[in-house]
């Protein structure tokens, strides 16, 4: 029986297929955990650059809250557009609502099928939100919904793309978490590089309910980008060598986004997924994850890609200044694709190369550079 490619960089990863991130899943974990033994509510943040699979992260934080923790409410909210603080209260009421009705269906379900319904808590809350409440804000609102929740032993809010809270918003979430209840509340929330610095630099008393869970989101280990290649493929006949798990982390730096690309355009069915495939399969990748490889020098000249095409070459990722010059690339050029982020300063005289190959692979062959310009090592 045929598979369907499991490999999919527009959508988040399924949970069943999701790899890596151990420590902040077991950080996840112990949050859970303290929450239901202790009482304790608190905080988890995960931040990154665009592509690191933030949204994957936060399914997966639901889903372990649902499959090992099911005496909880969780649910995860992804933001477009600025929210206020109002409409902060409003999308939690929202979901917590929806979550209760969907547990009350799901036992009634159970019930007409004649199935156990003894390990399903039902939820419920003791007070009617549906109706007007008069003189009562949201945020009112919300903490009467948490007081009078009845058997949930805790609630887990996961909110994706957390840059979009208006001050204000971004304000409540101490409030949220620190709010006195029987229930206690687990906020996880995810941003980009610019939303921690926030935090941080405007909103330290906010930034210290994740203290000792908030983590900086980057590439994957070569440990890492194999678990994520072999999981969707437990069982099946299609197997990854290997060398082809090498060279997918070799080119794309382990960038999460990159794996998934390279991985999509590798695929094959049945079989077992070698190298040199996956060199073949590299024009196909960029094409994939144009949209996004777009965006990561967008500044870039072609003088600046031709000198970036030079370095994979090497086929390595730490430079001496002397072996970028014997590429022809001039001493004052340097610090252009330091600036550009294609090169990372270490020390004096030595740099380390920062953006994956592929970003040098398509803007080659976007810009029609080279004939050559996926002839990498």
């Amino acid at each position: 029986m045929r598979m369907a490619n499991p490999y999919d960089p527009q959508a988040p990863a399924k949970p069943d297929y999701f790899g890596g991130r151990n420590s902040v899943l077991s950080s996840a974990r112990e949050r859970l955990r303290k929450a239901i033994v202790q009482d304790q509510s608190g905080g988890l943040l995960v931040y990154g650059h665009r592509g690191v699979g933030k949204t994957s992260l936060l399914h997966k934080i639901i889903d372990i809250a649902n499959e090992e923790f099911p005496g909880g409410i969780s649910f995860c909210r992804r933001l477009s557009r600025t929210i206020s603080n109002e409409e902060l209260y409003v999308m939690l009421l929202e979901e917590l609502q929806a979550q209760i009705h969907e547990r009350q269906n799901l036992i009634e379900k159970l019930r007409k099928k004649g199935e156990d319904i003894s390990k399903v808590k039902a939820l419920s809350i003791e007070i009617d939100l549906t109706r007007p409440q008069l003189n009562n804000s949201q945020y009112q609102l919300w903490k009467k919904a948490v007081k009078h929740i009845h058997n949930a032993e805790f609630i887990l809010v996961a909110l994706d793309d957390a840059d979009y809270l208006s001050s204000e918003a971004i304000g409540e979430l101490k409030t949220i978490v620190e709010n006195v209840s029987q229930t206690p509340v687990l906020l996880v929330t995810s941003g980009g590089i610019q939303f921690e610095k926030r935090l941080v630099d405007e909103y330290s008393p906010i930034a210290r309910i994740f203290s000792g869970a908030s983590y900086n989101l980057g590439r994957f280990t070569l440990d890492e980008t194999k678990e994520v290649l072999n999981k969707p493929l437990v069982s099946q006949k299609t197997s990854w060598e290997d060398s082809a798990i090498e060279q997918i982390q070799k080119l794309t730096f382990g960038y999460p986004y990159l794996v998934q690309c390279l991985a999509s355009a590798s695929y094959l069915d049945n079989a077992s997924i070698t190298k040199g495939q996956v060199i073949q399969s590299v024009e196909k990748a960029v094409d994939i994850g144009k949209s996004w490889l777009d965006h990561e020098i967008p500044t870039a000249s072609d003088k600046d890609v031709m000198y970036f095409l030079q370095l994979i070459k090497l086929d390595k990722d730490m430079f001496r200044s002397s072996e970028i010059s014997s590429l022809g690339v001039p001493s004052t050029y340097i610090g252009r694709l330091v600036k550009l982020g294609i090169l990372k300063q270490i020390s004096r005289g030595r740099y380390r190369l920062e953006k994956s190959p592929m970003v040098a692979i398509y803007e080659g062959l976007k810009r029609r550079l080279t004939n050559d310009s996926t002839k990498h090592p």
